[in-house]
């Protein structure tokens, strides 16, 4: 059996043998922790003015955008009008236990199929055509 105590000697033994030069280390060298200890009270006095210092606005290029305006021609809120509403007075109907006639209800949805129809048209180009194109950036 091995002493538990021979593993600890021999790594003891080799350390001893080594020449290892411990100076250059902060623990080790007061003047290398005397200049740290000078860069922590700088770098803190350097924190505190800065925290004194008035603070400046950093949005010289920040440019706030409220959100968009509601579409201003006829067409487009009427076509607005008729995808959301139509669809919104045939379910009112239904609650209601109210049964339209056949007929208004596919005048109903003719007259969604074309207001999606025209406001899918009246998307800005974003095709080859453009020469922006291929672009996924925001359009603002």
């Amino acid at each position: 059996m091995t002493d538990p105590a021979s593993p600890r000697d021999d790594f003891d033994r080799i350390v001893e043998g080594l020449d290892l030069d411990l100076s250059g280390l902060e623990d080790f060298d007061r003047s290398a922790a005397q200049a740290a200890a000078e860069r922590e009270r700088a770098e803190l006095e350097e924190e505190q003015r800065r925290a004194a210092e008035p603070v400046e606005a950093d949005d010289q290029f920040y440019r706030e955008v409220g959100p968009a305006d509601l579409p201003s021609d006829r067409r487009t809120k009427l076509a607005w009008f008729v995808v959301v509403g139509a669809p919104a007075l045939l379910l009112l109907a239904r609650f209601a236990s109210i049964r339209p006639p056949t007929f208004v209800v596919a005048c109903v949805v003719i007259a969604v199929v074309v207001a999606v129809v025209y406001l899918i048209a009246r998307l800005p180009d974003r095709g080859p055509s453009n020469p922006d194109w291929p672009d996924d950036g925001a359009a603002l």
